[in-house]
């Protein structure tokens, strides 16, 4: 078995993917429990570290937001996913302060650590935006992509610390790679895309399989629903500015992309089956088949069963697993590459 040239720096890393991986799900509880105006203000909750529950407390929101009234239901999911994606923050700072303190050692990875830190920042940043700017879809799904590119980042850091997949000589993988990069740029895209759909609250809108009910097609209208720019300064909860057509052609244009992905997937399955010699290869296989089968299963179950939140967040969270196993593979096959002498 490979062993982590740094064993702390490995540990530290290991529990800040994990973390990372929490923050997605609670950043997916959320955003479909309608609770991503909870806290009006960032970064405290109605001008309070906590959600305000006391009756001083409650006429201080009062005075500080007139007209708004503080929902617990909705502010603390929104409390506790600020202070978990905080503690990301001051988790990978230590992680890079580590890095940069050791950076002469050989092949410390202190410019990926340092990396992570301007990236985790960026996302603060979103997050931010997110409240200020009243769930503007933009920034929505753009906010969901980072958190997705910090977890994929500190799990490309994890693989390099740990010095997995060595070579195993299989000429077969080493020409893959193509082929992976494609699985990884359309599973992104799909990822957006769902990101798309529940900020713009599009999630319930198609409730027959596999596209929508009967005349989607005729209420195709991407110009407006994948529109990025909106002058009003409005609150973009529950997604006022679009109408049925629009959330339906979102809708739809996921499910597309969910066909496609599957197809991709089927290809690299059967590629890895019949190029490949290695065992590893074809237990990575065996993991897409699987993984697939799962993300495939929870799209069902939330068109069948009305988005049900246990299942809507498991389908965000499996679509970041996956994401981590194509990127497994990615490094794979570049270890395999660079290591094993192939082109």
């Amino acid at each position: 078995m490979v062993k982590a040239r740094y064993p702390r720096l490995y540990r530290g890393v290991q529990f800040a993917v994990v973390l990372t991986l929490i923050v997605i799900m609670l950043g997916a509880w959320t955003r479909l429990r309608d609770a991503g105006l909870g806290c009006p203000d960032w970064p405290t909750c109605y001008g309070h570290l906590t959600v305000p529950s006391t009756p001083e407390s409650l006429a201080r929101a009062e005075a500080l937001y007139p007209g708004s009234v503080v929902e617990p239901a909705k502010a603390w999911p929104e409390t506790i996913h600020r202070y978990f994606a905080s503690s990301i923050g001051l988790v990978i700072l230590l992680l890079a302060a580590y890095c940069w303190r050791r950076r002469e050692e050989d092949a410390m990875p202190w410019r990926h650590a340092l990396a992570l830190l301007v990236l985790v920042c960026v996302q603060g940043a979103f997050g931010a935006l997110t409240v200020t700017e009243k769930l503007y879809p933009p920034v929505v799904t753009a906010h969901l992509l980072l958190g997705f590119s910090t977890l994929t980042g500190l799990f490309w850091l994890l693989l390099r610390v740990r010095g997995a997949f060595p070579p195993t000589g299989d000429r077969g993988a080493s020409r893959l790679g193509s082929w992976v990069g494609i699985a990884i740029a359309l599973l992104v895209c799909q990822i957006a895309l769902g990101g798309w759909t529940a900020s713009n609250y599009a999630a319930t809108v198609c409730t027959k399989l596999p596209i929508c009910q009967t005349g989607w097609q005729q209420a195709w209208s991407p110009a407006e629903a994948f529109k990025l720019f909106h002058n009003d300064d409005q609150s973009y909860e529950f997604a006022p500015h679009l109408g049925p057509a629009e959330k339906i052609t979102i809708h739809a244009t996921h499910r597309i992309g969910a066909i496609a992905i599957t197809a991709l997937f089927i290809g690299l399955i059967v590629l890895l089956i019949r190029r490949t010699h290695a065992t590893r290869y074809r237990f990575f296989a065996l993991l897409l088949g699987a993984g697939l089968f799962v993300q495939i299963s929870l799209g069902i179950v939330n068109v069948v069963a009305g988005l049900p939140l246990w299942n809507a967040v498991a389908h965000n969270v499996w679509a970041a697993i996956l994401l981590q196993l194509l990127v497994a593979l990615a490094y794979a096959i570049h270890r395999e590459k660079r290591l094993g002498g192939y082109s």
